[in-house]
């Protein structure tokens, strides 16, 4: 689906290793973002939500698009995509000014992607 011309997914985030999911019940929209090339980045409140501030952090810098550096905090968690049943874990950060939910490249590894603008039609699926 689209919301405002940008491809958005539902999915449930989750650490399995603290038994939390977000959100505690239903879908939150994700953005698709190829320009980042990570798995996922969030807004802190999300990540604290998922409790992976209490797992090992690791700290990256980011590259904006403005060419401005950022350094990000994060750890591994899970995200699963209800509609295909699949679920892909991987390396969840977050870092100041994220007010969204945004999947990058390395999270896309494995799904096939239609994105077509003219009809505002997107389709998302998993190749394993």
């Amino acid at each position: 689906m689209f919301v405002n011309g940008t491809p958005v997914i539902e999915i449930v985030l989750s650490n399995p290793l603290r038994s939390v999911t977000f959100p505690e019940s239903g879908k939150v929209l994700a953005v698709i973002d190829t320009g980042y090339e990570g798995f996922a980045v969030v807004p802190r409140e999300v990540f604290k939500k998922l409790r992976l501030d209490e797992l090992s952090q690791h700290k990256r810098v980011l590259t904006l698009p403005t060419g401005r550096l950022v350094e990000s905090t994060g750890s591994y968690g899970r995200i699963a995509i209800p509609e295909l049943k699949v679920f892909r874990d991987g390396f969840i950060e977050t870092t100041d000014g994220v007010d969204e939910i945004v999947l990058g490249t390395e999270f896309l590894e494995g799904f096939g992607l239609v994105l077509d603008y003219c009809t505002r039609n997107f389709e998302i699926n998993s190749c394993w």
